[in-house]
């Protein structure tokens, strides 16, 4: 039998883990945004085979072919090495954010590719500056199509930050294995913890919707 008054009784002491892993994921979306952003645009202006568009190519295939345990781990392990100390809720930020930048890199260039070249073309015939195409132009468009993947984007980020809970970072994850140590009801604590989960992604998901519909309405007015 699950014991739900059990459930409730731990929902206290999961939210403020709950909290953490919704702070750490936003700041690595927004951070990893920025700098997704501006390595999908400097991919998109280099020429094919420029050395930039090589080495960003680099970091996109290292990103997305090594697992996010592995990029936590190395981030956890390496920059003190280098001498940098963090807490490790900045270092867990600065591995999401690393993760989200190299998968951002070819949506924003997806998005800027599918608005018409025609505009751009036609902006640079009158002498528009090839970056000031781009932001005046190009980009006001292309970000009404990056709602959807980048809401995609925050929702795996939020279940990526699971695999913080190995460097010791008191998200939910690790919040919900502590309870389990103690308690050794494995089934109520992983049912209130997929169920926060889901709660947060579908929240996510009617906002991406709601936020899509207000971008092309606003978009159709003019």
């Amino acid at each position: 039998m699950i014991d739900f008054p059990f459930i409730i009784e731990i929902l206290p002491r999961v939210g403020g883990a709950l909290l953490t892993t919704i702070v750490v994921s936003l700041i690595s979306l927004v951070l990893g945004t920025i700098v997704g952003v501006g390595l999908g645009i400097i991919k998109t202006l280099s020429l094919r085979r420029s050395l930039i568009r090589t080495v960003i190519d680099a970091f996109v295939w290292v990103v997305r072919g090594t697992p996010i345990v592995i990029q936590i781990y190395a981030f956890f392990f390496l920059l003190p090495k280098a001498g940098v100390k963090l807490d490790v809720f900045w270092v867990g930020v600065i591995a999401l954010t690393v993760n989200s930048a190299g998968y951002q890199v070819d949506i924003v260039r997806s998005a800027i590719e599918s608005i018409d070249k025609g505009q751009r073309e036609a902006a640079l015939s009158i002498g528009m500056p090839d970056t000031l195409a781009m932001r005046l132009i190009v980009l006001p468009q292309a970000w009404r199509r990056m709602i959807p993947p980048l809401t995609n984007e925050l929702a795996n980020l939020i279940k990526a930050s699971s695999a913080l809970s190995f460097v010791a970072l008191f998200e939910l994850t690790k919040a919900s294995n502590a309870i389990i140590a103690g308690t050794f009801k494995f089934a109520e604590v992983l049912i209130l913890e997929s169920l926060l989960y889901f709660a947060v992604i579908q929240v996510l998901v009617y906002g991406s919707r709601y936020l899509e519909q207000r971008a092309f309405s606003a978009a159709r007015a003019r």
